[in-house]
């Protein structure tokens, strides 16, 4: 039962993601690691409609490294003013293209040495080693914690990235094919229908094989 319910899972998900999913710039385009690396550090902590302003013009006039790295700190927190924490993410990002630099210039490809960057941690490195290597592996934050622990009542611990129970439930998860479509999926299912607060219960594809909502109706 458990792993038909999976199966049923990854098919609704994907199903409504196909009539549902968000179009941002990053999505839509072909990405160099390193901008995709941007993207996803500018994403920290951001919603991804403020992102989606500044992100397209920032990469046409900064699409490497050596690009960017030619700014001041100053001058990358005014271009990034509009995302919050401004001068934190401007240290930060030098330091990542200044580490990659020295390191010969090459975005690392394994989790290990993505975790070594400024900056960097669980999500983004696996982000990347989805989108930008192509590797079947699960995405995972507070968010799509949050729908897994409705759907499945799957214990999950305050930090779900860090979680290794969790990580090893969404590694048996992820389909072989489509795990780009699926993880993406997932956070657009969060963001629009399994919200924090007031979930759309009543108009959710999942709600069949969800245990919270099943709840919410027994009660």
């Amino acid at each position: 039962m458990e792993q038909k319910k999976k199966e049923l899972f990854i098919n609704l998900l994907l199903q409504w993601f196909e009539e549902n999913k968000r179009s941002f710039y990053w999505r839509e385009n072909q990405l160099t690691p390193f901008q995709f690396l941007i993207a996803e550090l500018m994403l920290q902590k951001t919603n991804a409609n403020q992102v989606e302003k500044i992100f397209p013009e920032f990469i046409k006039k900064y699409p490497d490294l050596e690009s960017l790295h030619r700014l001041s700190q100053e001058q990358l927190a005014n271009i990034l003013q509009p995302l919050g924490l401004f001068n934190r993410r401007a240290r930060d990002l030098l330091k990542t293209v200044k580490f990659i630099l020295e390191q010969g210039g090459t975005i690392p490809k394994t989790k290990k040495e993505l975790m070594k960057l400024p900056g960097v941690g669980e999500y983004i490195a696996n982000a990347l080693r989805c989108f930008a290597f192509h590797e079947p592996v699960p995405i995972i934050d507070a968010n799509v914690g949050r729908v897994i622990k409705r759907v499945f009542s799957f214990p999950v611990k305050k930090a779900p990235s860090r979680d290794k129970k969790l990580n090893e439930f969404m590694e048996h998860l992820i389909p072989k094919e489509h795990y780009k479509e699926f993880n993406l999926a997932l956070l657009d299912f969060a963001a629009l229908m399994c919200t924090p607060k007031n979930p759309h219960c009543e108009e959710c594809p999942l709600i069949e094989i969800c245990n919270h909502a099943n709840t919410l109706v027994l009660k």
